[in-house]
């Protein structure tokens, strides 16, 4: 019997030895391979030649492929992906992006119960909504990450990008959709915003996703011990981690906003105030939130009602634009804002090439479509900024699709532009128009401003005013006083530049105008109207590769002196 066994445990000595040196030479491998990458990261030169890229990525790869069920094979995937999206930031191909989601795909299939899990998705998620603008597939994954892994630390992060990406969630059959009224990624009051004039206040209550809710408004007591009060009130909706109980306003209208809950289902936000004549509560889409608006003794009536604004007659102003009609321009309004993330240098530039798709934009006598040129011209500045300023830049779209207005600087603050430029070929009713201009945003109060507001805003011209009551809280984010610099440099250097090979460029200078596509960018932001399609001439030329390149340099040359302007970039 005992011979019998002896067999049996040499086997087994054998196999447990055999399993240790497999262990031994996966630590040692990985260690290999992690060596590579580590020493690939130190020579930027080394950086430029895909084929050390590829080396590092096949010793991860051999790595997961020889020992799939080892611990080490979940992290050399995820060093797979890591080096995917190293090659895919100087090699801009998005074929090895794609080749990094896939990578981060299968780590968070292939080994869901790794720490790793969430990060991978969560970088999944990043590709698709910063490389491929799928911002739908973006959804998906950060959903994964909540729902896979509502313990790991990724799961707040995804969250917050969940409610940022909410209008782009795909649709789920009924048998998955998961109840996501309990969960703070739909129905979560995230902040409270206000801004205040000496009579009107508003006031921005951010959610997580559409929510029902009611207001009423408390009278004070005879007495005058308590003041009035508007109340408005959110069922169905839980206190984000950042929210504080009170906000100290003292602005004339408003002493405070008070959150609570006066039931366990309920928020409740509280207005404190001083006197009102009126007020107006109505939701706003897009991301969803609830607007209050406040007016005092002397302000004009409040208008919320979108049907209202429509049937204004010709040259009536709303409630806000008459507002601001009656701001001086050395008494800006006062605002509250969350602080923006501060940065050095310039980093990374958005490029938006108007219109596309089903908006061909404007076209001209000769058949030439304004979406053509854009994107054209687009292109050849995003090669030409990235090669004279060595920073990254990004297209809103690189082909002929449509993309909604404000998609478009939505990208530009995902990405943490530093500056937003939309090229745009401008027209005319008439034929004898030519001209450059640039434009930054501003509640524009000039007519011939006004009509090339209507025609890329895709509205009439009485509607113009309109979109100020519908976008004003996204105007505090705007960066004005620099969008203006980076307008005057830009047209500065086209009609300097273009002057210098073309007959008839005329200086039609820097405007100002209420652009939607400008609206809600959180970084200095213009757009550039490079000649007139409508022109017989100028039609011409847009459709001209040396004419599109020179407009290109001239633009570029604009954005290099408002940088080192404003230190962006060094000057030697």
């Amino acid at each position: 019997m005992f011979f019998f066994r002896l067999p049996i445990l040499f086997l087994i000595f054998l196999l447990a030895a055999s399993a240790g040196t497999a262990a031994a030479d996966a630590e040692s491998a990985y260690r290999k391979a992690k060596e590579g990458y580590q020493q690939l990261l130190k020579s930027s030169k080394q950086q430029l030649y895909r084929s050390n890229w590829e080396k590092v990525i096949d010793g991860f790869m051999r790595v997961r492929d020889t020992y799939p069920r080892h611990p080490k094979a979940a992290a050399a995937l995820y060093m797979a992906g890591k080096s995917c999206q190293g090659l895919y930031k100087i090699s801009r191909v998005k074929k090895d992006a794609g080749r990094a989601f896939e990578l981060y795909s299968l780590l968070a299939e292939d080994y869901p119960e790794t720490s790793l899990a969430d990060d991978a998705l969560s970088l999944a998620a990043g590709i698709q909504e910063e490389v491929f603008g799928d911002f739908s597939q973006a959804y998906a994954c950060y959903r994964k990450v909540c729902e896979q892994h509502p313990s790991g630390d990724m799961v707040s992060a995804a969250r917050k990008k969940m409610i940022e990406l909410a209008r782009y969630a795909p649709s789920r059959p009924p048998s998955q959709a998961a109840d996501l009224k309990a969960s703070a990624s739909d129905s979560t009051v995230m902040g409270i915003r206000y801004w205040s004039k000496s009579d009107y206040t508003r006031i921005v209550i951010d959610l997580g996703g559409r929510a029902d809710f009611t207001s009423n408004v408390l009278a004070p007591d005879s007495r005058g011990s308590v003041p009035p009060r508007i109340y408005v009130d959110v069922p169905g909706v839980t206190l984000g981690p950042e929210m504080v109980e009170t906000i100290e306003v003292g602005d004339g209208l408003l002493q405070k906003i008070r959150t609570g809950r006066p039931d366990d289902k309920t928020v409740r936000v509280v207005l404190d105030l001083v006197s009102f004549q009126d007020y107006k509560v109505f939701p706003l889409e897009d991301p969803y939130r609830i607007v209050i608006d406040v007016a005092g003794a002397g302000a004009p009536e409040l208008t919320s009602n979108p049907a209202e604004l429509r049937s204004l007659p010709p040259g009536a102003k709303d409630g806000i634009a008459g507002i601001l009609d009656q701001v001086p321009g050395d008494s800006p309004l006062k605002v509250r804002i969350p602080p923006g993330r501060a940065g050095k240098g310039l980093r990374r530039i958005v490029v938006d090439a108007g219109h596309g798709g089903k908006d061909p934009g404007a076209i001209g006598p000769k058949g030439v479509m304004e979406k053509d040129v854009t994107l054209a011209m687009a292109k050849a500045l995003a090669r030409s900024l990235e090669k004279e300023l060595g920073c990254e830049v990004i297209l809103t779209r690189d082909s002929d699709v449509y993309l909604d207005l404000p998609e478009r600087t939505g990208i530009a603050n995902r990405v943490g532009a530093d500056l937003f430029i939309s090229i745009h070929a401008n027209a005319n009713r008439s034929r004898d128009a030519y001209g450059v201009e640039t434009f930054y945003l501003n509640f524009s109060k000039n007519d011939k401003a006004a009509d090339v507001v209507a025609r890329e805003n895709g509205t009439t011209l009485k509607e113009v005013g309109d979109l100020e009551l519908i976008l004003f809280d996204l105007m505090a984010n705007s960066k004005i006083n620099e969008s203006s610099r980076l307008a005057a440099e830009i047209q500065k250097s086209l009609v300097e530049d273009l002057s210098r090979h073309y007959s008839h460029i005329k200086d039609m200078g820097v405007r100002q105008g209420p652009f939607y596509v400008l609206l809600g960018a959180t970084m200095p932001s213009v757009l550039v109207e490079t000649a007139f399609i409508s022109n017989n001439r100028e039609e011409a030329r847009l459709a001209d590769r040396k004419f599109q390149q020179k407009t290109v340099e001239a633009i570029t040359r604009g954005v290099r002196s408002y940088a080192v302007a404003h230190n962006l970039i060094a000057t030697k």
